[in-house]
């Protein structure tokens, strides 16, 4: 055997860590992202019923708690709360704010956006009215 082909951890055992890892708890895997004219946040809340979630616009963020209190899982009692906080552009309609969450756990939250035109035209309403004397 070469120092070329010595692995001391041997392939099997690494791409184990690697899974591990990569299912560890606080890995959560958000996602921002723009699709056309839309804004959309993608968050793994898994663990949470949609009960135990609050999605709120303060200050110029999405803010998304979960929290639920203590129970009973396959390995003894756990209770779970996290805070998240996401900048949402300026562009984005607030009060068109959408959120849904999958099967699956996923919590995904989207806002239309708005952009404004160079030539914007603005129609002139007219009003039945008796015409004043100037």
């Amino acid at each position: 055997m070469t120092i070329k082909d010595y692995n001391p951890f041997g392939d099997e055992i690494v791409l184990r860590s690697i899974d591990w890892l990569e299912n560890f708890p606080w890995r959560q895997e958000n996602q921002i992202s723009v699709i056309k004219d839309k804004f959309v946040i993608k968050v793994n809340v898994k663990g949470f019923k949609s009960e135990e979630i609050t999605v709120k616009v303060v200050d110029g963020y999405v803010v998304i708690k979960a929290y639920h209190e203590e129970k009973r899982d396959e390995y003894g009692y756990i209770s779970r709360k996290f805070v998240r906080r996401f900048p949402l552009p300026d562009e984005c309609v607030k009060d068109k704010l959408e959120s849904r969450m999958t099967g699956d756990g996923v919590l995904t939250i989207s806002a239309p956006k708005h952009f404004a035109k160079n030539d914007t035209v603005i129609p002139v309403k007219h009003e039945n009215s008796v015409k004043s004397k100037l």
